[in-house]
């Protein structure tokens, strides 16, 4: 591990200080040791997290998370952070030799594990590439500006691979099988984002219809999407399969329109990234339906006509939030429930500026825990706790681009045969 010039200097200089006595410049000399030696503390602490990674590797000790979660007397998160910290640093060492010396902090570092946390090595290694740009940035920008960078270096990594990742993946696609001594077919299938969110979308709604039609919401859900399966395919396009299967796809009209720029939003409902040129592809094959937030005649607000959030409402809502519009939580919007900031049965509209995803955990928080939500016109979210104090400040997780808007297109199986009916029309 590199370590400061002196740590041992800084740390005198602040067992002697009398921050009692201190003028302004004090306390920047002050302030710059602190700095100093956090620096050092965190650096050394990353290479004592990889030591005891090892040795539990080689079957001794215990994960470096839970030793710091049971020695140091911090949450089960906050060992996981330390951990991420301490691998991300053995990817990129000039960042450690940084950290030692108080150059960086120890946020700098968090930045580069959550941008990286779940890269593939290719990607991973491609990132890595950029390290020293990465450490200059660093040096000179706020932990929050350098994690939108960095967000902003991977996204352009993963256009440059995303033609060549979509060929793979297709060529990947495959569906195999076998049958046992009993005459059970056992069915092992991998397919590529496009094909398998379409394709689960449409099984998780036939399961939603055969629950419907039982009446039981306990039955076995995988039993279901196996019957559900069969139903989809033996019905082909007759009867039993009244509905075509949807891809949801969220993407600025910036990005659509010419290409991937810092704030791009490209990606399936379900949070998977994808390539600007394969939205292209399905905007030639499919039925289009634009939905831009705000736009006139789409039915964002529905007032007091309908208590529940509308399907064109919710997908204006997942345009906005990907998760739990909560503090830090990390709950799907799939998962979420449509709360009313003002109750509807105190006159609450349901209309869009009214509705927010929340859990099931938060949104119990707020009306039985007395928890109160305000929301800004720019959908800036105040959350107060029981006694009145302010728990956080939440923007808006998906900002507006340059152009304010966002596109959501729903895609559609029958496309060639809508475009035909308009190019005649």
């Amino acid at each position: 591990m590199a370590r400061s010039a002196d740590p041992t200097k800084a740390m005198a200089g602040l067992v002697e200080c009398e921050v009692a006595a201190l003028d302004v410049a004090g306390t920047v000399v002050a302030a710059r040791r602190v700095g100093e030696l956090r620096g050092w503390l965190d650096a050394f602490e990353a290479s004592l997290t990889a030591q005891i990674n090892t040795l539990y590797a080689a079957g001794s000790g215990a994960p470096a998370a839970e030793v710091h979660t049971r020695c140091q007397g911090v949450s089960a998160a906050e060992g996981r952070r330390k951990d991420r910290r301490s691998k991300v640093l053995g990817d990129a060492p000039s960042f450690a030799d940084a950290l030692a010396t108080g150059a960086v902090g120890a946020e700098h570092a968090d930045a580069l594990a959550n941008v990286t946390a779940k890269l593939d090595d290719v990607t991973k290694a491609s990132f890595f590439d950029h390290e020293a740009t990465l450490l200059a940035d660093a040096k000179t920008t706020s932990p929050e500006d350098f994690q939108r960078g960095c967000r902003g270096l991977l996204t352009r990594i993963q256009h440059d691979q995303g033609i060549e990742r979509a060929e793979r993946q297709r060529r990947q696609t495959r569906l195999s099988r076998r049958i046992d001594a009993h005459g059970m077919h056992h069915v092992t299938a991998v397919y590529r984002p496009e094909l398998g969110t379409a394709m689960f979308t449409a099984i998780d709604r036939e399961v939603e219809a055969l629950v419907a039609a039982g009446g039981d919401r306990s039955v076995d859900r995988q039993q279901l999407a196996a019957q559900a399966l069969a139903n989809l395919t033996l019905g082909g396009h007759q009867h039993i399969r009244p509905f075509e299967a949807e891809i949801l796809v969220i993407v600025d009209r910036d990005t659509v329109a010419h290409d991937l720029h810092d704030g791009s939003v490209c990606e399936y409902g379900n949070g998977v990234q994808l390539p600007p040129e394969t939205v292209r592809r399905l905007c030639c094959q499919g039925r289009i339906t634009p939905i831009l937030l705000g736009a006139d005649g789409v039915p964002l607000n529905v007032g007091r006509d309908q208590r529940l959030a509308n399907r064109a409402q919710r997908r204006a809502l997942r345009a906005m939030y990907r998760t739990c519009a909560f503090a830090g939580c990390d709950v799907a919007f799939d998962r979420c429930e449509i709360h009313h900031l003002v109750p509807w049965e105190l006159g609450g509209l349901t209309d869009l500026s009214n509705l927010l995803p929340t859990c099931s955990y938060h949104h119990h928080l707020v009306h039985e825990g007395d928890w109160s939500l305000h929301l800004t016109p720019d959908r800036l979210l105040t959350i107060r706790q029981p006694d009145g104090d302010l728990f956080a400040t939440v923007p808006i997780q998906i900002a507006p681009t340059r152009r304010n808007d966002r596109v959501i297109h729903d895609v559609c199986r029958r496309g060639r045969e809508r475009a035909l009916a308009l190019a005649r029309s």
